[in-house]
């Protein structure tokens, strides 16, 4: 009998299938992304490619909280006596739209600013492009280890060195586009605020609580 976790994979499967094209359509795209922060700004002048982009981040967030979940990339205590297969899964995702509300409410601060709308727009949906980028890489090494018998352990040690590794880069590519449209001290303060705060809460808590 097919568990919960996976059913909804089955599921994201056929998902993913059906969004193939979305998919083919930025992957050079978000391959530039990795390589010059640039490209960030000129896939946001592209609305088909942004459009695209937009529909995979949304997909795929439900694909994320199954790996997270499955290898306890984000694994506070309160999370630990959940029983059911459904409930871990279901409380991260909880947890994650908090976390991106958090992350709106940062933007809408931000936007109160005098920064050029643009500058602004891309800067947060560079987010979406490193998402993607995130959890295509979880899921693809996720896999490569399951198939090489990796341990659970060292599959998890090595998602999350992953996910820090495309997280910083995304924090430079940021910072690179704020920096470009203001001041390094101004640009700092507002990665701080859009970045660093919102993530900042998110890894306290699964230390803390």
């Amino acid at each position: 009998m097919m568990t919960f976790t996976g059913t909804v994979a089955a599921i994201c499967t056929v998902a993913g299938i059906l969004l193939l094209r979305n998919i083919v359509d930025i992957l050079p795209s978000l391959a530039g992304c990795l390589l010059r922060w640039k490209e960030c700004m000129n896939l946001e002048d592209s609305t088909k490619l942004s459009q695209n982009r937009d529909i995979v981040a949304v997909f795929l967030i439900v694909p994320f909280c199954l790996v997270v979940t499955e290898y306890r990339l984000y694994n506070p205590e309160f999370l630990q006596g959940l029983d059911s297969a459904a409930a871990y899964p279901a409380a991260f995702l909880g947890i994650f739209i908090v976390y991106l509300l958090l992350r709106i409410a940062c933007r809408i601060f931000l936007r109160s600013s005098r920064m050029n709308g643009k500058t602004g727009t891309a800067a947060a949906k560079t987010a979406c492009s490193y998402f993607c980028i995130l959890v295509t890489t979880l899921l693809c090494t996720a896999g490569i280890c399951s198939f090489s018998g990796v341990s659970a352990h060292t599959t998890r040690l090595v998602l999350l060195y992953l996910s820090l590794g495309v997280y910083l880069l995304y924090l430079l590519r940021k910072f690179q586009i704020f920096k470009n449209y203001c001041s390094f001290f101004t640009a700092f303060l507002y990665l701080c605020a859009s970045e660093i705060l919102p993530t900042g809460i998110l890894a306290l808590s699964a230390v803390f609580l």
